[in-house]
């Protein structure tokens, strides 16, 4: 990718000139760019599809857990009052992910994966619970 877009900037400058070193500089920094931002993009999209299956999921837990027995409630309450927690602390490592986009640092594009990873394994742990 960097070679070819090394190449067409010497193209587009008629390949007048040999700058060959400074002409890849500047395409391996182009593509890192975007490589980035698609990088956070994708990140970005994953999140928001966990916290929407999240709230769904916690909507349809707050349901269940109404009809539940009493010792039932109690099990099932700390996982809804976890999910809640957790989508509540994606939203604005969300927000400012979106806004740093490529410029994001990776201590918070982790602390956004490990959010996400937390709140699709505890959603797949409230599916799997059983329905006493």
């Amino acid at each position: 990718m960097i070679a070819e877009a090394a190449y067409f900037k010497a193209e587009r400058r008629g390949f007048s000139g040999s700058d060959a070193i400074r002409d890849w500089c500047e395409a391996e920094a182009e593509i890192d760019a975007r490589l980035r931002r698609l990088e956070c993009e994708q990140l970005v999209a994953k999140i928001e599809e966990a916290a929407a299956a999240a709230g769904k999921r916690l909507k349809a837990a707050r349901r269940k857990v109404t009809s539940l027995s009493a010792a039932a409630r109690v099990e099932w309450q700390k996982d809804v009052e976890r999910l809640a927690a957790l989508r509540d602390a994606l939203k604005p490592t969300l927000v400012e992910l979106k806004e740093q986009g490529e410029r994001a640092g990776q201590k918070l594009r982790e602390q956004a994966e490990k959010i996400r990873g937390e709140l699709v394994e505890l959603v797949r742990r409230l599916e799997a619970k059983p329905k006493h």
